[in-house]
């Protein structure tokens, strides 16, 4: 049920892209063109299913598995002013372009970025990969309906495919409160996207990026951080909210009524962001999130969309850090 780490700290590192522009404004004057390597990764603690109403289910193990990618991302500003006042003068689009690795998965993704005013961006992109399987880390695969085993399928005629839109609201109150100390800063961010495998039939369950129950379908993304940023190599601490899932759970076809398909996972994540220089940071956080709770004990992997969901189940998911180097 895990979700690959690329998604989550892809949007974790907006917070030192949009409240780190200040620091940035001598290099955006010298060049419109920027170019960084992202590097992420995972550790997730064991913690089994327990069945009943809403709670939280502690660690039971030391391991339950790792993720890490790697994303190389390019993008140019292009400053489309809206007139002369402070508050369209500054307007920018920025086309991005990244290539994102994993050592079961390649992405292409292509995006652009409108910012009228300073606290508004509108964005929207796309993006298409390709999965493979290494052993029993699996990348790519479809469920057999009859068995319930994800099985493998092929990587060139089955690309992963999405496209997306997110529309995103920030504040910096050292906007208003002139100071070093005076940046408590916040971010929020709707997305609605819609993703799938291609060559799939619309009910068919897959596996991507060893993400399990996965269907075609239109889903969406709220996310909120709220922190404060000091003048210290420790250069924002803060706390992130993060709650995702499909508009209509029938994406999930007959499952639906017990797996109830339209279930939002939601995730309370304090996060550390380190700043290393003009051109390094490093994120460090702690993801405490939700899954389905289910009405009796998960003995196996056709018990997770046969077993009635009864609440909400919280649990340590990850330790995740990710370091950010700027070229130019």
């Amino acid at each position: 049920m895990k979700k690959v780490i690329a998604i989550l700290l892809a949007t974790v590192l907006t917070v030192f892209g949009v409240f780190a522009q200040d620091d940035n404004n001598d290099a955006d004057k010298k060049s419109p063109f920027t170019l960084a390597l992202q590097t992420d990764f995972a550790y997730h603690p064991k913690a089994e299913f327990i069945t009943g109403d809403t709670h939280y289910a502690p660690i039971t193990g030391v391991y339950d598995g790792v993720e890490a990618c790697t994303t190389l991302t390019a993008a140019y500003k292009l400053n489309t002013p809206l007139g002369e006042h402070w508050l369209v003068s500054d307007a920018n689009v920025t086309f991005r372009g990244a290539l994102e690795l994993t050592p079961i998965s390649l992405k292409q993704k292509l995006s652009i970025e409108f910012k009228p005013v300073p606290f508004l961006i509108f964005s929207a992109g796309g993006s298409i990969g390709w999965g493979w399987n290494i052993g029993p880390i699996e990348g790519l695969c479809e469920m057999n309906k009859a068995t319930y085993e994800y099985e493998p399928i092929s990587t060139i005629s089955h690309p992963y495919y999405e496209a997306w839109g997110t529309v995103t609201f920030q504040f910096d109150t050292g906007a208003l409160i002139p100071g070093d100390w005076s940046h408590v800063v916040l971010l929020a961010s709707y997305t609605t996207i819609y993703f799938g495998i291609a060559g799939l039939e619309s009910d068919s369950l897959y596996e991507w990026q060893c993400s399990k129950y996965q269907v075609r379908g239109l889903a969406y993304q709220v996310q909120c951080i709220l922190g404060y940023q000091m003048p210290l190599p420790i250069n924002l601490a803060g706390v992130m909210f993060k709650a995702a899932g499909y508009y209509n759970g029938d994406a999930y076809g007959v499952y639906n009524d017990v797996f109830d398909g339209d279930f939002p996972e939601i995730s309370i994540s304090p996060l550390v962001q380190f700043k290393i220089g003009k051109k390094d940071n490093l994120i460090c956080l702690f993801d405490f999130s939700s899954r389905r709770s289910f009405e009796n004990k998960i003995e196996k992997e056709s018990d997770i969309l046969n077993t009635k969901v009864t609440g909400r189940e919280w649990y340590f998911k990850r330790f995740a850090i990710s370091w950010t180097h700027t070229f130019m």
